[in-house]
């Protein structure tokens, strides 16, 4: 048994290793450990390290530890290994990891890795897909069955293709052809009576998907019906691999943080700790767009200038118009790219969400609206300035959810991420807006607010 530990701790401890030149203890202290734990110690190591400790791990030990890191790290600890012993790794490594390892070394690299491994065919398959789609995640397809085959042939072949077999999803049937056809439950095969044929006990009604789907419509599809592994198919239907829940874990990782990055206008590659220029070269595109739209919302500013000037207390609440819109519309805004994300509308039912989010809107806008009103009068002494706010509130409100709602649609038409823009435009549109109602309405009733 392997308890979980705490991995500053555990840090601390191998670098004490490491500092008294005791590099056999740190290698057998990492031993003691879960993979995934010494992975991300060896992550963590500086590279003259990370290469010492290497050298004394064996390559079933350290396809273990390769199989837990992320695809930079495989590629940072790869570095320190020789082709000969990185291609004994691979071997002992599943098809699906190793070809992401490859696909972040060098053409000429990875190519010669390739040639010095023993069964490099299943990877060099893999290879060949983009790497976020199901082919590009999928692993080899498992040994399958026959629809003719009885029941006591069928266990005879799993006791002889899946003694080794770590994980056992399902039993897929094929044709002839390699023509996926159904699918048979392990509990089934086991009560079904040992003449039967595996036509008779099979399932019919598989769900499958093509090798050149996005990932993120592989990841849907596992959730959407609660399995464990989903079959990749070609063109013609013959199977060609599967997908494995623990392999969609990480796109659904991989997808949440491209996401939440997009709405920042930031590189799904931003880390924390990235290099100066890097980050600044990942988010200073989109903070010049920003300064763009902030100079539209200023223009319109500019035109009211005789109205500000004659009742400046406006200049203290515009902030709150137009962040509060802003905010209004981030909310339907977040919401449509995630129910776009998902798959749970699309473009043809742009009526139906204008019409729930702008009912929406006029509420929030209206309740808001009245708070700010009475607030603003009572505060200035001016009912004519709470007037003024909360129709503009109210005004915006409605604005920003109708905003929120066409422009991930619009994005999404035109084949644009709206993870990726929808902030920017959205943002926009309550700004100019929300100061055009604002000062307009305050122009109409100057005579009451000077």
């Amino acid at each position: 048994m392997v308890d979980p530990i705490e991995l500053n701790d555990a840090l601390e401890r191998l670098q004490a290793f490491l500092d008294g030149a005791d590099l056999d203890g740190a290698v057998d202290f990492l031993r003691t450990l879960h993979p995934a734990d010494s992975a991300e110690l060896i992550a963590e190591l500086e590279p003259e390290q990370q290469g010492a400790v290497v050298d004394l791990l064996q390559a079933p030990e350290l396809a273990e530890v390769f199989e837990q890191l992320d695809e930079e790290d495989m590629a940072d600890v790869a570095q320190h290994l020789d082709v000969e012993m990185l291609a004994d790794v691979l071997d002992e490594m599943e098809p699906d990891m190793a070809a992401d390892l490859l696909a972040e070394l060098e053409p000429e690299q990875a190519a010669e890795v390739l040639e010095q491994m023993e069964e490099p065919a299943d990877v060099a398959a893999l290879m060949t897909y983009a790497p976020d789609t199901a082919g590009g995640i999928m692993t080899a397809a498992p040994p399958s069955l026959r629809r003719f085959w009885t029941v006591t042939e069928s266990i005879r072949f799993l006791r002889l293709h899946y003694a080794e077999e770590e994980d056992f999803f399902a039993l897929y049937v094929l044709d002839r052809h390699a023509r996926l056809i159904g699918l048979v439950d392990l509990k089934a095969l086991i009560l079904a009576e040992p003449e039967q044929t595996v036509e008779e006990i099979m399932d019919r009604t598989v769900i499958s998907v093509r090798a050149t789907a996005d990932q993120e419509e592989v990841a849907q599809l596992l959730q959407r019906y609660d399995l464990v592994s989903l079959p990749v198919v070609d063109d013609e239907e013959r199977l060609i691999g599967i997908v494995t829940i623990d392999d969609v874990v990480d796109v659904i990782e991989e997808e949440a943080t491209e996401d939440i990055y997009h709405l920042a206008q930031m590189s799904p590659d931003s880390e924390i700790y990235s290099p100066i220029l890097e980050a600044v070269r990942n988010r200073l595109p989109w903070l010049v767009v920003n300064l763009g739209t902030a100079f539209l919302a200023a223009t319109v500013v500019t035109h009211f200038e005789s109205t500000i000037a004659q009742a400046a207390v406006l200049a203290a609440f515009m902030p709150i118009v137009a962040g509060q819109g802003g905010n209004a519309g981030t909310q339907t805004m977040t919401i449509m790219v995630r129910s776009l994300a998902l798959k749970e509308i699309a473009p043809r039912d742009t009526f139906w969400a204008l019409w729930h989010e702008a009912r929406v809107g006029v509420i929030n806008g209206l309740t808001m609206g009245i708070l700010v009103a009475l607030i603003a009068g009572f505060w200035q002494h001016s009912p004519y300035l709470g007037l003024v706010l909360g129709l503009a509130m109210l005004s915006n409100f409605t604005i920003a959810a109708m905003a929120g709602v066409v422009v991930p649609m619009i994005l999404k038409v035109t084949r644009v991420d709206p993870a990726l823009a929808s902030g920017i435009f959205v943002t926009a549109f309550t700004d100019i807006f929300g100061f055009l109602v604002f000062l307009g309405l305050a122009t109409y009733f100057l005579q009451y607010l000077a």
